[in-house]
């Protein structure tokens, strides 16, 4: 019997291990944003920042090849940004210092090959306005905010002076990014812009007063 039991255990793990795996489409979180199954076409591992030199890492579909990069921003005009030669696996590093921040697609281009003016770009990149931010809750829990929301401990959200309540902002901080509405008007401290929920600020590990990256997106 044990002889036949372990016939059986062979022939099901021969079965096993012939079967592919396929990854999920959607995958697991990774560390820097997008999925563990897929490489992001673009990213700024340290943040894009309006006006200052920053890390660009791409990854292009045509390999070990030298590749021109562009970047369109909102007045919809491609720009090339850096000619680079990739590596094997299509992946590269360039420094660039975007002009002004907003959202900006990117594409990349075998050097010396056309390319049609209404192609989809290949990826896109946030681009961030660094600026100093505080938080708060404490003293306020239980409170109603100035948007007519309950403030809780597990509240998700930033205070602006200006912007509109409900309005979507993207902050990154030392390599996390969470997107959060406006929920509260301050703060009103000279020189700081953002005044952070206790759970954004310590879901981006920034309990303390900070500069970080900000861009409203709606």
């Amino acid at each position: 019997m044990n002889r036949a039991y372990a016939q059986i255990a062979a022939f099901l793990c021969t079965v096993f291990l012939a079967i592919p795996v396929t990854a999920s489409a959607e995958g697991t979180a990774g560390a820097g944003g997008g999925t563990a199954f897929e490489k992001q076409v673009v990213s700024a591992p340290q943040g894009a920042f309006a006006g200052r030199n920053s890390l660009i890492v791409g990854n292009s579909e045509h390999g070990a090849t030298s590749v021109l990069v562009e970047a369109r921003g909102a007045d919809g005009l491609w720009t090339q940004v850096a000619t680079v030669v990739a590596d094997a696996a299509g992946s590269f590093e360039i420094r660039w210092t975007p002009p002004t921040a907003g959202r900006y697609d990117f594409r990349f281009t075998p050097a010396g090959a056309a390319r049609a003016a209404g192609d989809q770009p290949d990826g896109s990149l946030s681009v961030y306005r660094l600026q100093k931010a505080t938080w708060y809750g404490p003293g306020f829990f239980g409170r109603r905010t100035a948007c007519g929301k309950k403030l809780t401990r597990r509240t998700q959200g930033v205070a602006h002076r200006t912007l509109p309540c409900g309005t979507r902002v993207e902050v990154f901080y030392a390599g996390r990014k969470r997107t959060v509405p406006v929920i509260d008007r301050g703060p009103f401290v000279r020189g700081v812009s953002w005044d952070l929920t206790y759970a954004t600020a310590r879901s981006l590990g920034a309990l303390s007063t900070v500069r970080l990256g900000a861009l409203p997106l709606s």
